[in-house]
């Protein structure tokens, strides 16, 4: 098996994915090629063409030959695989221009080959295959056309094989003017090389910045897994000592080194609080890198609703604190039990009614929808809270970032919870969308929707 896959590109998908496109194109264009035949044996008496009977007989036969292998082909182009080493797209492009090239030499000798401009159409299979083969291969292929034409002219020259003139395109036979011949010749492999060495050559520096292209990313992928690898010890490491503050706190609090006064009882809370956020915002940092590192997930049979239901029983004490009144409907769900993975699925509602329970004070109002189909779950969380500024929602998923609106709320966030949501949906094939006003908001409390679709079973999407 000739090799046409440079190393380079063996596991490279949009190499491949222009291989074929190209493939396709030849096919395409091949049935161009028959509708324009087919044309030509009508409109023959218009044009004054006549054509003699062998003529007539080999062009048809011809014609035929090009709608059936093109056919076969259109069919084979299925079933190839990407595979170096192996009949792949490259090898089937040589098969095509193979079969091009016999065709047309015979379509180009039946209709008088020096006279005729289908000569022309090799430049054109040239141009498509120095796009797509590697540069020996096409330049042999050339060398190969050039030296079949210019010796079946020389035969017809020396009357060693039969011409076939070609009526109506030229009223005297061209096949004995010598200086036609030799300027027609040697225009013709003029430009039949020079086509082929400057499209090889835009080719090549083509293929050489993909390379480059492919190494590169290779080394944002290694830069990217050594800084997720970095951010999850030093994370670590910074977890430790604010669990060791949290117990010493809650030492204090609960007056095991004496009585305190409820004043300090309060601040003590506020700080068990603060250090759990930390807690909170550690792990998301830690599950970010995880997931983006390694793709951790478990895939299991998990219940949204019961998912849902757990997640509002522990923000019992902020929904009463912020005197919300929060719905939670599953009229539209038909209790389906979906294969996802039961931390991040619950990591992605804690995030949702946690930002709805957070940004909603005040007899707020935070709807809950669970709906299902067939195929896919729909979670809706709505409130009426501050929302988002329409020009920022765009912005919202970005790590870090957060709306304009918050400065002077002093309201405790990272900007990270979106950014992980979205990275966890995504793995998952499912869609984020943010709405802002929300449809239960007014001026004053515009508030915000997020709708998450999920589907029902679901596979990890990888990174690539």
């Amino acid at each position: 098996m000739i090799k046409l896959v440079p190393d380079w590109a063996q596991g490279y998908e949009a190499f491949w994915n222009s291989i074929k496109n190209r493939n396709i194109w030849l096919i395409h264009l091949r049935y161009g090629a028959v509708i324009m035949m087919v044309l030509l044996f009508l409109a023959s008496d218009i044009l004054e063409i006549s054509l003699s009977e062998i003529q007539f007989k080999v062009l048809i036969a011809i014609t035929i030959s090009i709608f059936i292998y093109n056919v076969v082909l259109h069919k084979l182009r299925h079933h190839l695989t990407c595979t170096p080493g192996k009949f792949n797209p490259l090898h089937f492009s040589l098969l095509q221009i193979f079969l091009d090239l016999t065709t047309l030499m015979l379509l180009v000798y039946y209709t008088g080959t020096i006279e005729t401009p289908l000569y022309m159409l090799f430049i054109f299979h040239m141009i498509i295959g120095s796009l797509i083969l590697p540069g020996y291969v096409i330049f042999s292929i050339a060398l190969i056309v050039m030296g079949i034409y210019t010796g079946i002219v020389g035969l017809e020259y020396y009357n060693i094989i039969p011409h076939h003139h070609l009526h109506g395109i030229h009223t005297v036979e061209l096949k004995q003017n010598f200086n036609f011949i030799l300027s027609t010749i040697v225009l013709f492999n003029f430009t039949v090389f020079t086509a082929v060495l400057i499209t090889s050559r835009i080719a090549k520096r083509l293929y050489k910045r993909e390379q480059q292209l492919i190494e590169t990313l290779k080394q944002l992928d290694e830069a990217e897994t050594a800084k997720q690898k970095y951010t999850m010890a030093v994370v670590h490491e910074i977890k430790s000592p604010i669990v060791a503050a949290q117990s010493i706190v809650e030492i204090v609090k609960n007056g095991y080194l004496g009585p305190i006064s409820s004043k300090i009882e309060e601040k003590l809370t506020r700080t068990i609080i603060r250090t759990e956020e930390a807690l909170g915002l550690i792990n998301n940092i830690l599950r970010i890198s995880k997931l983006k590192l390694l793709g951790q997930v478990v895939i299991e049979k998990v219940n949204p609703r019961e998912i849902i239901s757990k997640i509002l029983e522990q923000k019992d004490d902020i929904i009463a604190n912020n005197k919300l009144i929060v719905k939670f409907d599953t009229s539209k769900y038909n209790n389906e039990i979906i294969e996802s993975d039961n931390v991040l699925l619950e990591l992605i509602v804690s995030n949702l009614i946690g930002n709805a329970t957070k940004y909603t004070h005040g007899s707020g109002i935070v709807n809950i929808s669970l709906q299902s189909n067939e195929s896919n779950i729909l979670i809706d969380v709505t409130d009426d809270g501050i929302g988002i500024p329409k020009d920022e929602i765009n912005k919202i998923f970005r790590q870090f970032y957060r709306a304009s609106n918050l400065q002077n709320k002093n309201i405790e966030g990272s900007g990270l919870g979106l950014a992980l949501v979205k990275e966890i949906v995504e793995r998952f094939n499912g869609s984020i969308n943010i709405y802002s006003p929300s449809q239960i908001g007014n001026k004053d409390r515009p508030g915000t929707t997020v709708r998450v679709m999920l589907p029902i079973i679901q596979s990890l999407k990888s990174d690539e």
